[in-house]
C-alpha cells in the first residue's frame, strides 16, 4: 500500500514532530498518526505519556542477520512446522504481526501466506515487506513463495486448501516483569492488544483439515484452550506447541 503524503493535520503534525502526516488512525482512545521517512511507515503514538513511534523492518538488524544466516538446523521453528531435507511445507501464518517469524519460514524455503486483521499492523507491515522487495540484496524469488493478506483467521483458515501447516503465535500474556519487555512490543500490544481470541484461534484451527497446527507461547505458560499439543518444542525464552492430526 502506497500512501501518498499529505498534511493531514499540520498542527498535530507539529506538536509531534512530524513534518508531514500520511494518514490518521484510532488505536483504542486515541488518534494515532502515520509519518513517512525516506520509504519507512511509522506509527507514532503515546507511551508512558509520550509520542513515540513504531515501524516494522525485515531487511535491516537483528531480523536480517538471523533471516542472512538461516537454516533448518539453527532453527527451532524449522523442526516445529516440519521441515525436512526435501520438505518444505507450505505454511498458513495466521497471526502475521511483525513478519519475523514469516520471514524465516520463507527463507527457510516454504511458501507462506501471511494474514493480518489490525488494519494499523497491517499497514506497517505491508510497508515492511515492499521495502524489502525493494532491496537489492534481498533474493527477489522468495517473493514468488509469499502471500500477504489483511484479514481475519478465524474467518478464512479453511479458504487456502494448499496450507500444509497453520502457524500461530498470538500476543504473549502480560509478563509480571514488565520493565523487562521491551518499549517495540509494549507500542505493539498497545496496537493489537491481548488477542482474547486466542484460544478460538487454536480451536478453528484444529477443526481445519489441514495436518499440522504450531502454536508459539512463552515458556512456561498454559496452552491455548487447555489443550495438550501431540508434542512441544522449547527453547530458551518461548517454545512451541505442536499439534498433530
Amino acid at each position: 500500500m502506497k500512501l501518498e503524503l499529505a498534511a493531514v493535520d499540520q498542527p498535530l503534525a507539529e506538536k509531534l514532530g512530524i513534518n508531514k502526516v500520511c494518514e490518521l488512525t484510532q488505536i483504542n482512545d486515541e488518534i494515532a498518526v502515520f509519518s513517512q521517512e525516506n520509504q519507512q511507515l511509522i506509527l507514532n503514538l503515546t507511551l508512558d505519556n509520550k509520542v513515540q513511534q513504531l515501524a516494522l523492518s525485515l531487511d535491516d538488524g537483528e531480523v536480517a542477520n538471523r533471516a542472512a544466516k538461516v537454516s533448518k538446523s539453527n532453527e527451532l521453528i524449522a523442526k516445529a512446522i516440519g521441515c525436512k531435507s526435501h520438505f518444505r511445507p507450505n505454511v498458513l501464518d495466521a497471526t502475521a504481526g511483525m513478519g519475523r517469524d514469516s520471514l524465516i519460514m520463507l527463507m527457510l524455503g516454504c511458501r507462506v501466506t501471511m494474514q493480518e486483521r489490525n488494519p494499523a499492523i497491517f499497514i506497517l507491515l505491508e510497508n515492511a515487506v515492499a521495502r524489502l522487495h525493494s532491496n537489492p540484496q534481498i533474493d527477489q524469488s522468495i517473493f514468488e513463495r509469499l502471500k500477504l493478506a489483511k484479514a481475519n483467521s478465524l474467518d478464512s483458515m479453511t479458504e487456502n486448501q494448499e496450507i500444509e501447516v497453520i502457524y500461530l503465535d498470538p500476543m504473549f500474556p502480560e509478563r509480571k516483569k514488565s520493565a523487562l519487555v521491551k518499549k517495540e512490543m509494549r507500542l505493539f500490544k498497545r496496537i493489537a492488544g491481548d488477542d482474547p481470541d486466542a484460544d478460538n484461534l487454536l480451536l478453528t484451527a484444529l477443526d481445519t483439515s489441514v495436518p499440522r497446527v504450531v502454536v508459539k507461547r512463552p515458556k512456561g505458560s498454559e496452552s491455548l484452550a487447555n489443550k495438550k499439543p501431540s508434542h512441544q518444542i522449547i527453547g530458551k525464552k518461548f517454545r512451541f506447541d505442536v499439534y498433530l492430526k
